[in-house]
């Protein structure tokens, strides 16, 4: 196949491109030519250039991915009110997970079945870990993310912590810090996967806390440590528990078993994999 992948670049998404050639397929990145069998728009974020490519290509099927359908994310900013016309437009919409495409059915009535969830880079998480003896939560600076939440409750609990943005740490910084903590925290409201850092913390072996939305039991199972999502006090009370607790054996089982579900799901391949096998079944 010949397809043109639209992405933001800079991005994660950008080793979708060498997974994918390496499937046999002829890639594009942000541009399109007249032979391509398919425009996959992988970012509302990009929905400019998918718009442009689409308007000059127009027989050419057009499929986008929907990352963050939630409540909490304004659909009249410009990305969104200009994506979800060519959501209505495509083939076919994908969906990082079940939860997200759920949600945005219930609001718009647009179904997806095809679910790319998302994928860490290996080779980042090379090298020794360590346990440093402190908590971590590491995303975005956003109200969602609930890092009030995380600080408040470590220190009411007297446990070291530790936070990372990416607008203020270099992410050889964040690297160094996912592979030094004790344990992955993830405080946030919702989430369409339960957090790539989470995904990257469990490649290193750590616990991960994270709230008991649909999107992160989707992902991980019974492989993570839950809080219920709307509870402060249940998310402290289940921190002091895995705090106390990191070191025991039906921890380490979890940690073993998190890091088998990423090593078999979530890396770069197997998102292109996914992506290839459904491209076969409808093109």
């Amino acid at each position: 196949m010949k397809i043109a992948l639209i992405i933001p670049f800079p991005n994660w998404m950008e080793h979708l491109y060498y997974e994918l050639k390496d499937l046999r397929n002829e890639v594009l990145i942000n541009n399109c030519s007249e032979n391509c069998d398919v425009i996959l728009g992988m970012s509302h974020n990009v929905w400019n250039i998918i718009q442009q490519v689409h308007q000059e290509f127009p027989l050419i099927p057009l499929i986008v991915l929907n990352q963050d359908w939630y409540d909490y994310v304004d659909k009249t900013e410009d990305n969104w009110k200009n994506f979800i016309p060519l959501m209505k437009e495509s083939k076919e919409i994908w969906s990082l997970s079940k939860a997200v495409a759920d949600q945005c059915e219930e609001k718009t009535g647009m179904k997806s079945k095809t679910y790319l969830h998302a994928y860490i880079i290996p080779r980042e998480w090379g090298g020794k870990k360590n346990d440093y003896g402190y908590i971590l939560q590491a995303s975005r600076e956003d109200k969602n993310k609930r890092f009030e939440w995380f600080i408040k409750a470590a220190q009411e609990l007297n446990i070291p912590y530790r936070v990372c943005h990416p607008n203020k740490n270099s992410r050889e910084d964040y690297i160094l810090n996912v592979k030094n903590c004790s344990i992955v925290v993830v405080a946030s409201r919702e989430e369409s996967i339960g957090g790539i850092t989470a995904m990257e913390g469990a490649y290193c072996k750590k616990p991960i806390l994270v709230g008991d939305n649909p999107g992160a039991k989707e992902v991980w199972g019974e492989d993570a440590h839950y809080f219920k999502t709307d509870s402060f006090f249940d998310f402290k009370k289940q921190l002091k528990w895995l705090w106390d607790n990191r070191y025991g054996k039906g921890v380490k089982k979890r940690i073993e078993r998190a890091y088998n579900r990423v090593e078999t799901k979530f890396l770069p391949h197997h998102m292109a994999l996914r992506i290839n096998n459904r491209l076969k079944q409808i093109l």
